[in-house]
């Protein structure tokens, strides 16, 4: 991982690209993943003082998307009134500052999933404000049509159904260790799918850990890498995982909403609800990302990928598989969805 952007370079960066004097100060790191670098920073723009945030791809070839197509999915979200930060500058290219990055204002709140939860739990009916607000900015994106996506944003050749399904399918013949458990789950999943419904954008990462908030509220959502097109439900089960809870079980929103929550916030910005379909995602995402932490394993041991970050992302893949089986134990009835 390459330190983070010097401060002078920056300020070079937003003098000539906003035409402006402007100074950098308290540059500070406060995330460093598997493949992007977040830090905090202060600048004097012509004298007025604003708090930025630098989002950097140390290394573009490791990113899920280029900084251009971010950018555009924020500044998408931005216009149709999802709570995100607005983007001040970016530079899709290597330069002085370093890698691709770009650039937002700063959003108060807390982003740690146990943060969340805490301050959820000291603070009367946020939990539940957060939830319907999450449900609001969703419903607003999942009513973009497709056809007002820029065109280099891939069009899938199938349904959001078909293309997760042969997903699941391509994932579990490269498990390194054959997994009875997924291969049922698998087989669930087929059996019970729900017929093909329109697609429409979606976040695809929507989960207590890429959300800000703060005492009054949702006040961003982030990480927008991984948006593409898709199903609604993709993103409405995403939220309700059990690994995303911070040990607050019983609240199946992120362990500070409730699902009725969710689902008041997306209704009042027009968005369809379905049980059914809502616990059919529910699986397939807990299948989804057992199957992706035990790609990322393989990826550190094959070489493609070493990292301390994608090596330890395979001690949870028991977990997933217990976490699948107990949504599809029994029947696809909503009581099941609705405790596990």
């Amino acid at each position: 991982m390459q330190p983070s952007p010097d401060t002078r370079a920056l300020g070079a960066f937003l003098s000539e690209r906003l035409r402006a004097l402007v100074t950098i100060t308290n540059l500070k790191p406060v995330t460093s993943g598997a493949r992007r670098i977040n830090a905090l920073f202060d600048a004097t723009i012509d004298g007025h003082a604003t708090e930025l945030v630098i989002t950097q791809l140390p290394n573009e070839s490791d990113a899920f998307r280029s900084v251009d197509s971010e950018v555009r999915w924020l500044q998408l979200a931005d216009r149709v009134g999802v709570h995100v930060p607005a983007v001040i500058a970016w530079n899709p290219r290597e330069s002085n500052v370093g890698g691709p990055f770009f650039i937002t204002r700063r959003v108060a709140g807390v982003s740690i999933p146990k943060h969340v939860v805490a301050l959820c739990d000291a603070t009367p009916g946020l939990g539940s404000r957060v939830a319907y607000e999450l449900g609001e900015s969703l419903a607003r994106l999942h009513r973009v049509s497709i056809a007002d996506l820029p065109s280099d944003i891939e069009r899938p050749a199938h349904s959001a159904i078909d293309t997760a399904m042969i997903w699941a399918d391509d994932a579990l013949s490269e498990l390194l260790v054959p997994s009875p458990a997924f291969a049922l789950v698998t087989r669930w999943l087929e059996l019970h799918a729900p017929p093909a419904v329109p697609s429409t954008p979606v976040h695809g990462d929507a989960r207590n850990g890429n959300i800000l908030v703060n005492d009054d509220g949702l006040g961003a959502l982030l990480d927008w890498e991984t948006a593409h097109i898709g199903e609604p439900f993709e993103d409405l089960a995403w939220l309700a995982q059990r690994m995303w809870r911070a040990r607050s079980e019983h609240l199946e929103i992120g362990g500070f909403g409730h699902r009725s929550d969710l689902r008041a916030g997306y209704a009042a910005e027009r968005g369809e609800w379905d049980d059914q379909r809502f616990h059919w995602w529910k699986v397939y995402r807990t299948l989804w990302w057992g199957l992706t932490l035990a790609g990322q394993a393989r990826q550190h041991l094959d070489g493609t990928f070493r990292s301390i970050v994608m090596a330890a992302s395979g001690r949870r893949v028991a977990e997933l598989e217990w976490d699948a089986l107990c949504l599809v134990r029994g029947s696809a009835g909503t009581s099941m969805a609705s405790t596990t």
